[in-house]
């Protein structure tokens, strides 16, 4: 009878496991090759840049201005702290930003786009991920993933003359791997760690974290004038994307959940759960947009994505051109599909875009005003613009 009790007992305390891992999971089936139905929420769209930049992780918009600063880093193929590849007995190039001039749409791409160039700051290991811009202060956060360590990024930029001088560098034992930032003003950060076991430490753990949905990941409050304060507030699985939603509330998507968690903020800067939001697809970085949209960008198949990173550090790609034979070219193949989708309390939730077109989709954002929106691909050559 005592054993009978406590195999329901542990059955009991299994249920809920599957079950979070079944409706993480089960959006996949429909998103099977063969089997996955495409979605164009947009008026037009085309695809720019495809011969200046590639793996672009993260775009941020500064809409007075009609800018966009990009965050690109074509050594990626080779150096993915998040996904695992480390391949140094080869060639790792280092990453780059970018501003988009997006608010004269018949620009060609070689005036829309200029290459930050930096002061007081070497490129040579340089692989940004997140990147947050604090409009009033002109200060550029960026998340680093180099290969000497793992460190947050601060720039003084000038967006006129698309120059970044360096303010200080952020080390932190509480910042192990910081993937998306969001400042709210006077130096003052949200950081997420993706994981709590790093890929470099053990790439199987790191993906049983990932797969399982263990909540290794974190939300992390820092203020850069004042470190030591630097504290926990969250965990969750995978913590990716992050952005205020509105005066008081935090979302924070998780890639491992699918979905994405809503925080009431306190004056302590805490956070206290409120709701989760499932999605599907497997989110990786939210913005908002001027009339309160949520827009998220992620995975639909996050398998292909993984089937990306393991065999990318063989593709040889030169001015935009494959370089090599055949084995080369399938090693360049970006055959993961993307996924945008907005939400609003009043709307719920609405997929904006789901193919192949357009791979490995990871952020998505939107100025209202003009009707122009954009998305990166973490795999992808160039930056899907769109108008609604």
């Amino acid at each position: 009878m005592a054993r009978t009790a406590t195999y329901l007992l542990v059955l009991a305390s299994a249920i809920p496991f599957f079950y979070d891992r079944y409706l993480a999971f089960s959006p996949m089936f429909a998103n099977l090759p063969g089997r996955m139905k495409t979605i164009y929420g947009f008026k037009s769209h085309n695809i720019r840049f495809q011969d200046w930049i590639r793996n672009c992780e993260d775009v941020v918009l500064y809409e007075d201005a009609g800018l966009a600063i990009l965050s690109c880093d074509a050594g990626r193929d080779r150096w993915n702290t998040v996904m695992g590849a480390f391949h140094q007995e080869k060639e790792i190039v280092s990453g780059d930003l970018y501003i988009y001039d997006y608010s004269t749409p018949d620009l060609p791409d070689s005036e829309a786009l200029k290459q930050i160039k930096f002061e007081n700051f070497s490129t040579d290991d340089f692989h940004p991920l997140g990147i947050e811009f604090e409009a009033e202060t002109s200060t550029l956060f960026v998340a680093n993933h180099a290969q000497s360590g793992t460190v947050i990024e601060v720039f003084k930029v000038s967006l006129k003359s698309a120059v970044a001088s360096r303010i200080q560098t952020l080390r932190h034992d509480l910042l192990h791997s910081p993937n998306s930032i969001h400042a709210i003003g006077s130096g003052k950060l949200f950081v997420t760690n993706d994981h709590w076991m790093r890929a470099a430490l053990s790439p199987i753990l790191a993906q049983v974290e990932s797969w399982f949905g263990i909540p290794g990941g974190s939300v992390v409050f820092i203020d850069i004038a004042e470190p030591s304060a630097a504290k926990v507030v969250a965990r969750l699985p995978f913590a990716n994307g992050i952005t205020m939603f509105n005066s008081t509330t935090l979302a924070v998507a998780s890639s491992s959940k699918a979905g994405v968690n809503f925080y009431t903020t306190t004056p302590e800067y805490d956070l206290q759960f409120k709701k989760l939001v499932r999605t599907p697809a497997a989110v990786d970085n939210i913005s908002l947009d001027s009339k309160g949209r949520l827009l998220m960008a992620g995975h639909a198949f996050p398998p292909k994505v993984a089937g990306i990173a393991r065999r990318r550090w063989q593709c040889e790609m030169r001015n935009g051109e494959v370089q090599g034979g055949e084995e080369e070219r399938d090693a360049c193949r970006c055959d993961a599909p993307s996924w945008v989708a907005e939400w609003s309390e009043e709307g719920g939730l609405r997929e904006i875009f789901k193919d192949e077109a357009f791979c490995s989709s990871s952020t998505a954002v939107r100025d209202v005003k003009r009707g122009v929106g954009m998305v990166s691909g973490l795999y992808e050559r160039g930056l899907l613009v769109f108008r609604e």
